[in-house]
């Protein structure tokens, strides 16, 4: 019963604040609504018994309104629960038009979002995978930047249509289940599909999830998306949503088609790493710091996609880690890009400098947060990318020669940006620059908390989700020696 309480915290809580016109009021109900939701999830982690719902939905086409988890997505949830409270607090003590409807928004997203992870049947999880886009299309209408008609505009564009090749997928998967026909994810799992089926439906699937990641050569929606949204709506997509993309393929591909994962298992590997030294590339040559950071975080959510499918032991322990480890710092990154914007009024890198002068406890900050992405030992980064690295390695050393890649790159274009903006003289249109306040210090300490005890003390996170890695594992284990047999 847990699990239904923890998806309508914040829906109801979202309705609520759309009675209530106090913007002070408004921000404080939905920051509590998220630490409620924070901490009940949390309650998960310590239950002895699995929690679990289920009532019948719709009764002739046998589909339930069903709620559980396991360790995959109990991680997915503390992701989604111990980020919101930060977004909710980046627009804390900062002027924001019609606040009722952004955090009603907001909350709404989150609730769409824990429902995609709780969900135990694939109709319902594509009832909540959609409704994930309604509150977050207009966030970025409403409140976006220059150009956000037409950038949200291809954001939906794009999303719709990978919303409809997992339409289709489930609708197959739906007509193929013996008997009585059935959405449930178990009975997805049990069909027994022909190898020539499975190498096409793979795509029809993978496709979906690849552009929510996104995936190269899927990912043209992201860098304008992410330099156009506002702070809270970048730090959901890149928070939160990539990782929906990558739980979705874990939820449908490994267990349904597992011949057509291991087709094209090295496919999808090498277009990952293309990936990975795409965005890095591209990222070191930006004048702009937001969009340097969106693909910086593509590289290193291609680097995750890549570890998905060695489906070796190292690379699905580093894969589930890094998901939670990318997520904290990447809102730590877009929280300081927008500290910077609102200091300096530009995020144009020949127009920054010298910031340390006058703030140099938000130059210590950034400091440590960059440290995290580029993956510094003792850092949460490290520990994920270091296991993912491994993995590859395991399966083959280019792959993990081309993934390392991404740590050196990272460090060079991360630290480049960091220079630019922070050390040398200071610029003539610096002079108003003051340091961190009170909310940022709230918002930035935490975060940079997470980075570093995950990094000294990551087995908790291991503990949570090790039966699901041994899972993952075995469900891949018994078709090996049926891939000689598959076309080429």
């Amino acid at each position: 019963m847990i699990v239904l309480v923890i998806l309508l915290i914040p829906f109801i809580a979202g309705l609520l604040l759309l009675l209530n016109r106090n913007a002070a009021a408004v921000k404080l109900v939905a920051l509590a609504s998220a630490i409620v939701s924070l901490v009940a999830t949390l309650s998960l982690v310590f239950t002895a018994q699995l929690s679990s719902y289920s009532v019948i939905w719709i009764n002739f086409l046998e589909i339930k309104f069903a709620l559980g988890y396991d360790g995959t997505s109990l991680i997915m949830l503390i992701l989604t629960s111990l980020l919101f409270p930060f977004i909710i607090m980046a627009g804390m003590k900062r002027e924001q038009q019609n606040v009722s409807l952004l955090y009603a928004l907001i909350l709404f997203t989150q609730s769409a979002l824990t429902g995609v992870f709780l969900a135990q049947n694939a109709f319902l999880f594509y009832i909540f995978w959609e409704l994930t886009l309604i509150p977050l299309y207009f966030i970025l209408l409403l409140w976006g930047g220059e150009g956000r008609r037409n950038v949200t505009f291809k954001f939906f564009i794009y999303t719709l249509t990978g919303s409809l090749f997992l339409l289709f997928g489930i609708i197959y998967l739906y007509s193929l289940t013996p008997g009585v026909h059935t959405t449930d994810f178990s009975a997805f799992s049990n069909l027994n599909i022909p190898a020539n089926t499975q190498i096409w439906l793979f795509w029809v699937l993978f496709i979906a999830f690849a552009i929510k990641m996104p995936v190269f050569p899927f990912h043209t929606w992201q860098p304008s998306t992410y330099t156009m949204a506002p702070t809270q709506g970048v730090m959901i997509l890149a928070g939160v949503m990539t990782k929906m993309g990558i739980y979705g393929a874990l939820r449908f591909l490994f267990p349904v088609i597992p011949l057509g994962v291991h087709y094209w298992q090295n496919t999808i590997i090498i277009l990952s790493l293309i990936g990975v030294i795409y965005a890095s590339v591209i990222a070191f040559r930006q004048t702009n710091l937001k969009t340097l950071i969106a693909f910086s975080s593509m590289a290193h959510v291609s680097l995750m996609v890549a570890a998905m499918f060695v489906l070796n032991y190292y690379a699905v322990q580093g894969l589930l880690f890094q998901v939670l480890s990318h997520g904290v710092t990447i809102v730590a990154l877009f929280y300081i890009v927008m500290l910077i914007e609102e200091k300096a009024g530009t995020l144009e890198l020949p127009k920054l400098g010298g910031i340390k002068l006058l703030a140099p406890n938000m130059a210590i900050l950034f400091l440590l947060v960059v440290l995290g992405s580029i993956a510094l030992p003792l850092t949460a980064g490290f520990v994920g990318e270091f296991l993912i690295i491994t993995g590859l390695f395991q399966q083959s050393i280019w792959f993990a020669v081309f993934g390392g890649i991404t740590m050196v790159l990272g460090a060079i274009y991360m630290l480049y940006a960091y220079q630019r903006v922070m050390l040398g003289e200071k610029r003539p249109g610096s002079g108003n620059i003051t340091d961190l306040k009170r909310i940022d210090y709230i918002v930035l300490i935490p975060l940079i908390t997470i980075i570093l005890v995950l990094g000294i003390y990551p087995q908790p996170v291991f503990n949570l989700v090790e039966a699901s890695v041994t899972t993952m594992q075995n469900l891949l284990v018994p078709v090996a020696e049926v891939i000689p047999a598959l076309p080429l």
